[in-house]
This record gives structure tokens, sequence and C-alpha cells, in this order.
């Protein structure tokens, strides 16, 4: 087996509303066989991973997976199973998987399967393709490797207990995020809205304030220069001077060096010239500069301050192991660190112990080793300090702490312009205000970790990641609405009519489409941007207050969608195009894409439905979301029955748009006050204007406001630039319009046919990657529509040969009983508009159906100015 491609599609996609790894896989090795063609291949499947029993594949039972092996699958189909499992046994929840042809010719099927880390989800399917390559060939591979490693990519790349707990905050809150980056940043919300975080610090975190906690001298000069209660200390720099402040302090010292985290080369109630050497170049491994202060008896406390508040306080204990009489001190350390809740660095909620020199100097200090094996019972502390990177442990204390310890702590963080902070305090009892016991702070943490008060050894779990949570959104959930329209035709007319109904509200719009993206018709990118790539870019614009997208069948096929939900999903239409693409053949298949759209949104979003479009009108099931029908006219069955329950409709009726809802119907505004339907005889627009007024009316707006703000749409051709563009050239007029399916050109055709015309002339194209049959069933469209025919082809082919697509159309247009001379075959688009201009006469109507339209807008330019020119100089001669 070969792996041919892997991608992750992060969002809600046409396979899963979940995360999901895609893989294309070559099984040509195979050579037709399924595995129990393959001697003894399901008995050393089971033999390496006998947990694969489990799986009920698509019989939904236990075992389900091992009847399909027994009577024959295909690799494809294992490979999936085998990445499951892998995931799975390194600790990843997800169940889900699907396999499908992808390429008969190559013998190609592609693979899904939903993952948590998308890091370890790709990886997991080149492991799997080793394994099953290895099986193939007689071979049973040693599974533990492979687990170990996704494990590891996992604690590298998934968020730390610190980070969850924001994310989950967010969840409970509606908030989306998502990740920046390889990193741990995450985006909070969207657009206007948004904020960020990186572990426990926000994006108001002082900047200032953090270089200011990172140097921890300077933090206590500071501290102290207040009469904040700090000990005493200084920093030095050479062996000579930190003995001569050994001498001034006079007491027991602490060492450690001036910038540094996770309790990094920090050694305690250090009492002789010895240790304190020995501490001294310990902490010059982490920072040049050392502070060398006195020790400060008493218990350590970590006092967490959210936005000027008390959030949880915990008091922290150094590691120890307990004795069992037979056990070395280095065989209990290893027996504590296969604890659950221990993890390597900050991935679970306590750390491993460490084994340090450090370490081995507190054991010495007890005149003990590694070696040593305590009594039963007996408790040996394994570190001075009661750093939790180190593997201490924490108590929680939160509802103990005194007042005055409380306003210490907050002042403390505010003196350093820290909206979060962990503040470090030395005092024999929390609950005693610190001035009776001459408490100090000994440490500011701007970044500080969140796992003691998370899930602490002993005492209440505090969910301090709400507390940040609502200290960064005191209001709301940080999401913008968002319009994702979806359909065949018609979404870019929605969405450019969306977003400037709600320019008209002053709000500042993010618009996606197939031209481009645009925050307020300011254009920030061009090109086809109807994909999730482009929504994200929308949501994460600063500026934007709504998000108004066109969400496309290729983008949802390619790396699904780009928004958690939507609060309004419009799906104009479903007819017949692009199928044969990504394995989509049929019109179900292509309703079950445009479904997302409507899938996605949450109970109180509204869904807005075509209720003349069978297609969909039926995703009315697919949905939780609330139903919003537009229709042509009252005498819809659908928009009957809707409105009998009290459901909302938008309709035409009487030359009107209309707002109905229950008996009640409320006239919005005259078609005529409307330009781009063109008093209602573009029936296509038509309809996309009632999408649109629906989806405003969704949004809340008032019949009165949807009036003024639809009234005028399309009285210049820049409002709705190919789509129906009109011209007047000379005696004759010329439309320029995107229509690339049938269902296009069928609604120009029936459009003009209410204009008063002499003849009607097409220049007709289709993309190459369309399949025969929607090629041949445009060519009996546009026959039976116009007078006289150019066809043309795309300058970009899509693995058609030249010439090709032009044939199909002009062979299905002569069966439509077209006369050859009222066709002709000009493959280049300038040459055939051309050649359609010169053939007008007084009274024509000239189409163009255009891949590319600056080049046809220009040449419509150049005639329009001859013929002034030519209308000027014969005016002069007269």
């Amino acid at each position: 087996m070969k792996i041919c491609h892997v991608k992750a599609i992060e969002g809600a996609n046409f396979f899963s509303h979940h995360p999901v790894i895609c893989g294309i896989v070559d099984i040509s090795q195979w050579l037709g066989k399924t595995t129990k063609e393959v001697n003894g291949f399901n008995e050393r499947l089971l033999r390496v991973l006998p947990s694969l029993a489990n799986h009920s594949c698509s019989r939904h039972k236990h075992g389900g997976f091992i009847e399909r092996l027994e009577e024959g699958t295909f690799p494809g189909h294992v490979l999936e199973h085998i990445c499951i499992e892998l995931l799975a046994l390194a600790g990843e929840n997800r169940h889900y998987g699907k396999t499908r042809l992808y390429n008969e010719e190559k013998n190609e099927y592609e693979v899904i399967y939903e993952y948590e880390c998308k890091e370890a989800g790709i990886k997991a399917i080149f492991l799997a393709g080793a394994i099953l390559n290895k099986l193939y060939f007689g071979g049973e591979p040693e599974v533990l490797s492979s687990v170990n490693k996704l494990k590891r990519i996992r604690s590298q790349c998934m968020p730390g207990p610190s980070t969850q707990a924001i994310l989950n905050a967010c969840e409970t809150r509606g908030i989306p995020f998502h990740r920046l980056g390889n990193g741990a940043l995450y985006q909070l919300g969207h657009g206007r809205y948004q904020r960020k975080i990186q572990a426990a610090m926000s994006d108001t975190t002082s900047c200032i304030g953090v270089d200011m906690a990172s140097d921890k001298q300077l933090t206590r000069m500071v501290l102290d220069e207040c009469l904040f209660p700090v000990p005493r200390g200084m920093v030095v720099s050479a062996e000579k001077e930190l003995l001569q402040c050994f001498k001034q302090i006079n007491k027991n010292v602490v060492v450690k060096p001036c910038r540094g985290n996770q309790g990094k080369g920090v050694s305690i109630n250090l009492g002789t010239k010895q240790e304190l050497i020995k501490a001294y170049y310990h902490a010059q491994k982490y920072d040049s500069k050392v502070i060398i202060e006195e020790y400060i008896a008493g218990n350590n406390y970590r006092l967490l301050v959210i936005g000027g508040k008390l959030a949880a306080a915990a008091r922290r204990l150094p590691p120890g192991v307990i004795g069992d009489g037979r056990s070395t001190v280095k065989e209990l350390i290893q027996l504590e660190n296969e604890h659950s809740l221990r993890g390597d660095g900050h991935d679970n909620y306590l750390s491993k112990i460490v084994i340090d020199p450090a370490l081995e100097r507190e054991l010495a200090r007890q005149g003990l080793s590694l070696v040593s094996v305590p009594l039963a019972g007996e408790k040996v502390i394994l570190r001075a300090d009661v750093n939790m990177s180190t593997g201490a442990t924490a108590v929680d204390v939160t509802d103990r702490v005194h007042p005055d310890n409380i306003e210490l702590a907050v002042n403390s963080s505010k003196l350093l312009g820290l909206d979060i902070a962990g503040v470090d305090m030395i005092v024999e009892d929390i609950s005693k205000s610190y001035r009776e016991q001459d408490g100090r702070v000994i440490e500011i943490n701007a970044v500080p970790g969140l796992r003691m008060h998370l899930l602490p050894s002993e005492g209440r779990a505090r969910d301090v990641g709400s507390d940040i949570i609502r200290m960064m959104f005191p209001k709301g959930n940080g999401r913008v609405p968002i319009i994702s329209v979806t359909g065949t035709n018609g979404k870019t007319t929605v969405v450019r009519l969306i977003n400037n109904m709600l320019q008209k509200q002053k709000l500042t719009v993010g618009m996606t489409s197939t031209e481009g993206i645009f925050i307020n018709n300011k254009q920030i990118s061009s090109g086809d941007h109807s994909g999730p790539q482009s929504a994200k870019a929308i949501l994460r614009h600063p500026d934007v207050q709504v998000a108004v997208l066109e969400t496309a069948r290729g983008g949802i096929l390619r790396d699904g969608l780009g928004y958690d939900y939507a609060d309004v999903a419009v799906v104009t239409n479903v007819y017949e195009d692009h199928l044969g693409q990504h394995g989509i053949e049929t019109l179900e298949d292509m309703t079950k894409v445009k479904s997302l759209v409507a899938e996605m949104v949450a109970r109180h979003s509204y869904v807005v439905l075509n209720a003349d479009d069978p297609q969909s009108a039926s995703l009315v099931k697919n949905t939780r979301g609330r139903i919003i029908y537009f229709s042509s006219g009252l005498n819809n069955r659908r928009i009957c029955k809707h409105l009998a329950i009290g459901g909302t409709a938008i309709i035409a009726d009487g030359g009107k748009i209309k707002v109905c809802r229950g008996t009640e119907c409320i006239p919005v505004c005259s078609l005529h006050h409307i330009p781009m339907t063109w008093a209602g005889k573009a029936a296509h627009h038509v309809y996309n204007v009632l999408a649109a007024v629906a989806a405003f009316y969704a949004l809340g707006y008032t019949p009165d406001q949807i009036r003024k703000s639809v009234a005028g749409f399309g009285q210049v051709a820049e409002d709705n630039p190919g789509r129906l563009e009109y011209y007047d050239v000379g005696d004759f007029k010329v439309i320029l319009d995107y229509g690339h399916n049938p269902a296009g050109v069928r609604e120009i055709v029936n459009t003009l046919k209410q204009v008063k015309h002499r003849r009607m002339i097409g220049c007709i194209g289709i993309p190459g990657d369309r399949p025969d049959s929607i090629v041949r069933k445009l060519a009996r469209e546009a026959a039976g529509g116009f007078d006289f025919l150019i066809i043309k082809e795309d300058s970009e082919l899509r693995g058609r040969k030249k010439g090709e697509i032009a044939g199909i159309l002009y062979d299905e247009v002569l069966k439509e009983k077209k006369q050859p001379e009222a066709l002709a075959i000009v493959l280049d688009e300038t040459e055939a508009f051309h050649q359609a201009l010169d053939l007008a006469m007084p009274g024509d109507i000239v189409v163009i159906f255009y891949e590319k339209a600056d080049s046809l807008r220009k040449i419509i330019a150049d005639r329009q100015n001859k013929n002034i020119s030519i209308a000027e100089s014969s005016g002069d001669r007269l």
C-alpha cells in the first residue's frame, strides 16, 4: 500500500461535523485481493492489535469489524480501523471513520477518520500504513512503539491543562476559538470582539509587567520601594560578591537565577558556604545574574489574581514519597511518576518528579540517597522547593485566605500591571494576616500555571479558566453574526445584496465570494474566495462586525467549513452542476454537500430555504435551526403549511416583496424599486432578492428597514458585476453573465425573452470539468433560447483537449434542429465576443457567458466610445 496524499480538515465537513484526516491511498499491490485472500493476514492483524475486536464497524455491534475481515474487505478499510485504534490507544476519543473508492482507474481509495490532535492524526496514517504493509508480507509489527510516538506528539501539540481550562470555559460560554499558528496562541471570538490568549496570558497583559515579573530582582525592588513586604536580597555576578552578601544577610538564604521559571536553578534554605557556592553555579546555568536573598521560613502559597480579584489560592507542598520498607527512593519515585495525574512537563495536572542535582542534594542533607530504602510509612521529602514543574503538589486554601493577604496579592499584581498573576507568598498560616506573622511576597508570575487550582491534590477544584474568560468577556460571547450562503446558482448575488443591506445599517461587513474578500466593499484579496480559509480570514479581521460568507461546494469538499456555526444559513437552490468531481455523482450527493451549511447552525439560528426548489426545501429535515422559506408566490404548498403553523416566509406577490408570518403579510418593497430584478422580469434575481431579504429579516431587521436597505440595488453595474450585466452598444444591447450551467443559461434566456428584441445572439461555453451529460444539457438550453450561437471554450481546459467541449456543444445543438448557418465555433473568448458584436444588428441582444469579464468590458467600452465618436463626427458634418 502506498499513501499518496494526506490532509487534515479542521472544521465540520462533508464526512463529519468533527475534524477529520483524509488520506488517499493506492492499494495496487493487493491486486484486487481482500483480507481473507492474503494468507494469515486476519490472524496476524488481530494478534498485534487485539483491541480491533471491539470495533463495531458498519454492523453497529461488537465484533462487526471482525465479521468484515472474515468476509473479506479491502486494505483501505483495514487502514481506517488501524488509524482509529492507534489514536485510541494513544489517548484519543474519536471513533468515526469511512473508506470509499476515490479513483477506480488508479486503484485509489480515500480513507477518512476523526481526530483530536491534528499532528497525531496525520502521523497515524503513516504508522498504520507501515503496520499494514508488514502484515501483508507476513510480518508481525510491534505496535507499542507506534502508540508511544503518537502519545509523544499529543503531549507536544495538545493544549496543556491551563490552556485547556480556558478553552473549556469558551465552549461553555459559546465563545468560538481557534489556534493561531502551531503554538499555544489562540484567538477567542470573532472580528471586532476577538481576544487572544497564550496559556494564562491575555492580550491585555502588560508587556512591561511581564518583563518586570520575569526579572525577579526588579520585581523585588519595585515592591520594596512601595513598602510591600519582600525578602532582603541582591544580585551578584561573582563568587566573592556572593559570599559577601551571605555574610551581610547573616541567616539562611535562597539562591536563584535573576530570570527563570518553573523553579529552574533555585536552591532554598542554604546555610553553609559549600551549599551556597554549589547553588550559585547551578543558578548560573540559567542566568549570569544570580539573586541571593534571605530565606523566609513558613508555608509557601500561590495566590492567583485575575482581573484584580483573588480567583484561587493553594498551599504548595514539596514532592515526597512514603517508604514501604522494600523499595529504594529511586524506585518509589518511579512508582509515584506512574500516577495517572503525573505527566511530562505541563501536559497533565501534576508533573513527574524530576531527579536532578537539587533533589540529590536534598536527600544528602537528610543523610539519604537514591538507593536508600526508607522504612515502611516513612515520608521522605525530595526537594526543598515547591515548584509544580518539578513534582510538587497543592492543597486548595481559597476559602481560608485572610482579607489582608488578598489585598496584598491584588495590589502586588496591580503594581506590575498584570491582569493575570500568580503571587507567591510565604506565611505560616494563610488564614491570618501577613502583618501578624512577618509574611513576605517572594515572587510574582506573569504567566501563572493553573494546574494546582484546577485539580489540587487536596481540597476543592477551582474553575479558574472561567474566571479568565469572565474577565476577558464580561458580556456576550465574542461572536459576530455569520451569514453563510450556499447553493448552485445565485450565491454571489445574494452575498453582495446582504452585504450592501448591512452596510446601510452602518456596520463593518466582511464578505467572501468567488470574486474576492471585501471589507465594506474594499477588496483586500481578489480571486475565488468562497472557501473556508477565506471565511477564517474574515472572522480574524479586527474591524469586522458581521460576516457574509459565500460557501461553495468545492471548499466544503476540500476543506470543510471555516466557522463553527452560522447565525443565518441560506440555501438558494441545488441543481445539476459540478457532478463527477470529488466523488459527487448525483443530484442527491450534491444536496448532501449543500446540506452541511443547513446542518451547522445553532438552535437559535435561522435557515433560509427555497420552497420552490425541491432539493433546497428537503433540507428542512436536516437542520435544527428555525426555518424561513422563500417563494415566488403564496400558492406554494410548503409555504401554506409553514404559515399555517405560524412559520415565516418571504414571498413575491403582486409585484411586491412581502414578509408573511402566520396569517399576516406585510408589504416590504415593490420589485420596480429593485433594479436588479428588471421589474420582476429577471425571475432568478427575484429569488436572489427573496433569499437576501429572508436573511436580513432573520437578523432581526424590520420590514421598514428592509425596504430602505434593498431599494435601489442594481441601479449601477458595480452593485452586482457579471450577473445580468447590461450595456447599450449603439442600437443593440449586450449582456455579460457568469451563467456556467444549464440552469443559469435557462434563467437568462427566460429573462431576455420578456424584453423586446429582434434576435438573441449567444456566446456559450462551459468549464471542462463538467460531465458530458451536463455539457449537452447546457447546449440544449442554449439551442432553444438563442437565434444564433457562437461556441467558445475557457482558456483553462480542466483536463479536456482543445476543442473537445466545443465539439460536444456543437453536436448537441445540431441535434436540437439548429441550422449550421446559425452556428459558429470560435474557441477564443475575446474573438468570439468580437464576432458576436460584429453580427449584431439594431434591436439585437448579444449575451456572453464569460470566463473572464474584464477583457470583455474593455471591448464593450471601446465599441461604445467608437459609436460616440461616429455620432459626434456625423453631428459635425450636419
